[in-house]
């Protein structure tokens, strides 16, 4: 059985849309434009009906016959072979294209990590450096705190003397200024623990809180409620946050 041999345009249909082509840039579609020009030539002269006067008699040595045309004389492998050409030229311009955007999303993914272990470092950095802040102002504070035990027990001591004590009155107007002296020192250093935050703990008269009072005796006069705080030994301080000293304490309880 004999094949019919199929046209050219039948050819470049079964070629275009036998697999599918990616797209082409403007050089390559400027260069397949002209090969379609080239295309339509061949078909339109391909397509010419013979003379409607009837069969042509060629004589000898008058008019030779017309020459077979080859396959590369008609287009038909060029034209495929550059189509086939530019197709994998753009597959390949296409494949470079993807690998150069992996590359580029991979660093870009790379860089993120990079900064987010940067902000991270830069954060712990900044919470250790507050911490040693915090640290060494809880130093200083407590450090402060012994000085005011003893400013209080100047004021106390010096107010019990002239309450109790008979002097005289030059004597007792000196005595009362020191004293003024004493306190406004013990008020400045207040307002320095304040600005920190720092206040001392209330004692008399509140319940016992063990997390704030140290109870280092107990009353047992029944002159309080079980659990009232009496009376104070030292004095406690503390932050919203943290208590720096607790306040030693007298607590009432039953017999």
């Amino acid at each position: 059985m004999v094949n019919k041999k199929k046209s050219f345009s039948e050819k470049l249909n079964n070629f275009i849309w036998g697999e599918p082509i990616p797209v082409l840039s403007a050089h390559d579609l400027d260069t397949v434009q002209q090969l379609d020009g080239k295309l339509n030539e061949l078909l339109a002269l391909l397509k010419t009906p013979p003379s409607a006067a009837g069969p042509v008699n060629f004589q000898p040595g008058l008019v030779s016959s017309p020459p077979a045309l080859s396959p590369d004389q008609n287009g038909d492998g060029d034209l495929a072979e550059q189509v086939r050409k530019l197709a994998k030229t753009q597959f390949k311009a296409n494949t470079l294209q993807e690998k150069q955007l992996a590359q580029q999303e991979e660093t870009i993914a790379s860089l993120q990590k990079a900064l987010e272990r940067q902000e991270k470092q830069a954060a712990e950095l900044a919470q250790q450096r507050q911490q040693a802040v915090d640290a060494a102002q809880e130093e200083l504070i407590k450090s402060l705190l012994p000085v005011l035990d003893g400013l209080d027990a100047a004021f106390e001591s010096g107010r019990g003397q002239v309450l109790k004590q008979p002097m005289p009155a030059d004597t007792r107007r000196a005595i009362i200024a020191w004293l003024d002296g004493v306190r406004l020192a013990r008020m400045r250093l207040l307002d320095v623990l304040k600005t920190y935050n720092v206040t001392p703990i209330p004692t008399i008269g509140q319940a016992f809180d063990p997390h704030r009072h140290v109870a280092v005796a107990a009353d047992t006069s029944g002159r309080a409620p079980e659990g009232v705080i009496l009376s104070e030994d030292r004095r406690g301080y503390a932050t919203p946050d943290k208590v720096l000293r607790f306040a030693e304490v007298v607590v009432a309880r039953s017999k």
